[in-house]
């Protein structure tokens, strides 16, 4: 197995005496690292060929991959390079990993990163020498007890040899070495680091399948005392009704739930089967029920009616499931004694409910006959005595006197207001019932065109202003309508102004945005406000002005219709606002 090189530090100067002790070992070392590169797929022919011992930083990615696992490392500590490529060469055959050092602080700062199996440490070398080294690497727990082969080039005194081992120096080797002494010396510590790695690992594996046993142990333990507390917790903290029972319904456990809801104590409970309490007309579909559960060894939902202490039955809603290994049938209940009545409250709505709404339906009819009738059969008498009233004005009938033509002018006025009146309310009946078409509206062009439909006395100076309005949606009539009427409003309750202002425009910082009309007219008070949008309801006299009462009423169907709301503000003899909004678009 090829040796890998790790080199931290660039090479110094080498002596002629380190030349001399390594010259006979160059050869053999360039021809194992030629070797090694051919393992290693390098080509001998390039640059580095030509130096049999190339520095090298970390293990390249190649040589890593080709690494024995059980590889241990190897520490030469030399300040003279020569003296290191000798000691790396005579071990190239050993099949381990050395890395070199030149000198001791180097040794120490690879001795705070990895482990090694021996090292090969130099004595003579400077500012640091091999035995400060030594005191130095003994100082650290991890290398304590690493094997120390103290090398020299000179003869050592016995101080110095006693100093050595009283650092730990297993052993002492003088230069020139011989590398099959060298080779013998150093795999004994291989060979012992290997075998200590072997029975760390295997302490360790002993040591965490001992933990994961113990682990698991714990992990049963703390697993079964938790289900059971929780199991417990559950049982007296729940609001529902728990409860054991054994295959034939006997109850077992209860928790105290059951006296809460039924009034029962547990000695009242256990030890008696739970068809005891069923109602006698829900007996036999629970025992179908619960027949059924077991066979199909699956939980089932349903309800019944329980006795409880008092003799009263209540609806419960049960959840039974089976535990076939222990033989039990886990029990959930509810009371649903309130639910069911809320049922039964909502049957008996629901039958009012359908009641009102037939009374409805015919209540509408009743109103689409009225509506008939207001288009056609009432409408052809009205017809008649306004053409008989102009018939009498123009001299039909000969010439009238002044109170006669007086009291037909009065006939023929209020036969004009009836037929308005019933228009008006046949425009709101068809508002109620039409389909609101959701389109894009201009509303500058609905304005103009509902300006242009208001009738306006041009004896009067009315001044309409209109501003920016965005586009909005729904129904292009229908939003025509409600500017018809508000224009028609402010232009009404200006009549007595010099000069009549009407202002239309729109917020466009709200949203949805707000439309309005605005007038300089004689406005309301707010105080009958709730009136204002209410059928046939009119805040001013009709002596004052005219008209039926159902014009505001129409705008807020429509924008209710369309998904909006409208408002007003006012002050009396200062004008009135009205406002309204559609839904956004």
């Amino acid at each position: 197995m090829p040796t890998t090189h790790l080199e931290m530090s660039p090479p110094v100067p080498e002596s002629e005496a380190a030349r001399n002790l390594t010259a006979a070992a160059k050869d053999g070392a360039a021809r194992s690292m030629s070797a090694e590169r051919r393992r290693n797929g390098l080509p001998p022919g390039d640059s580095e060929s030509n130096d049999p011992f190339p520095r090298v930083g970390p293990v390249p990615a190649m040589a890593q991959r080709k690494m024995d696992d059980e590889s241990v490392e190897i520490l030469l500590v030399d300040d003279v390079p020569d003296k290191l490529l000798a000691l790396e060469a005579a071990l190239s055959d050993i099949g381990q990993i050395v890395v070199k050092a030149h000198s001791g602080s180097e040794a120490l700062r690879l001795l705070l990163q990895r482990d090694f199996a021996v090292i090969l440490l130099d004595i003579n070398m400077p500012v640091m020498d091999g035995f400060e080294t030594a005191a130095l690497i003994r100082q650290r727990k991890s290398s304590a007890h690493t094997p120390i082969i103290f090398i020299t080039s000179f003869s050592t005194a016995e101080v110095e040899v006693y100093r050595g081992y009283s650092l730990g120096a297993v052993d002492y080797l003088f230069t020139p070495v011989t590398p099959e002494v060298l080779r013998s010396k150093v795999s004994v510590f291989v060979e012992l680091a290997k075998k200590n790695r072997e029975i760390h690992r295997q302490a360790e594996a002993l040591r965490r399948a001992e933990e994961e046993r113990m682990q698991r142990k714990l992990d049963e333990t703390n697993a079964r005392l938790e289900w059971e507390t929780r199991r417990n917790h559950f049982f007296r903290l729940s609001i529902e009704l728990l409860a054991i029972s054994d295959y034939k319904g006997v109850l077992s456990q209860t928790n105290p739930t059951w006296q809460k809801t039924l009034g029962y104590r547990e000695e009242q409970l256990h030890g008696h089967p739970l068809t005891e309490f069923i109602h006698p007309d829900d007996l036999t579909a629970t025992n179908e029920i619960i027949a059924n559960i077991l066979k199909a060894d699956t939980p089932l939902y349903f309800e019944n009616r329980f006795r409880a202490q008092d003799g009263s039955y209540r609806w419960l809603g049960w959840t039974i499931a089976p535990f076939a290994a222990e033989g039990l049938l886990y029990i959930f209940a509810r009371d649903m004694t309130e639910r069911r009545e809320r049922e039964n409250e909502i049957r008996r709505l629901n039958g009012d409910l359908e009641q009102r709404t037939l009374s409805l339906q015919l209540l509408n009819q009743e109103l689409e006959s009225f509506s008939y009738s207001l288009a056609h059969d009432l409408r052809t008498p009205l017809r008649s005595i306004t053409a008989y009233s102009e018939m009498l004005i123009g001299g039909e009938a000969g010439e009238l006197s002044s109170e006669a033509a007086k009291m037909v002018r009065t006939v023929q006025r209020n036969s004009g207001r009836m037929t308005q009146l019933m228009d008006d309310f046949l425009a709101f009946f068809r508002v109620a019932r039409k389909d609101v078409k959701q389109e894009k509206i201009v509303m500058t062009a609905v304005v103009r065109e509902a300006i242009a439909t208001v009738q306006v006395d041009n004896k009067r100076i009315i001044d309409i202003r209109v501003g920016a309005l965005p586009p909005a949606k729904g129904d292009p009539a229908m939003v025509l309508q409600i500017f018809v009427n508000l224009i028609s409003n402010a232009v009404k309750f200006t009549a007595g102004r010099e000069k009549a202002e009407v202002e239309i425009g729109c917020l466009t910082d709200r949203s949805p945005p707000v439309y309005y009309v605005k007038d300089n007219g004689v406005g309301f008070n707010m105080k009958y406000y709730s009136r204002l949008f209410g059928v046939f309801e009119r805040l001013h006299r009709r002596e004052e002005f005219d008209g039926t009462g159902i014009g505001l009423a129409i705008v807020q169907k429509i924008v209710q219709r369309h998904g909006g709301s409208v408002w007003a503000e006012s002050t009396v003899d200062q004008g009135a606002t009205f406002f309204f909004t559609l839904a956004p678009t």
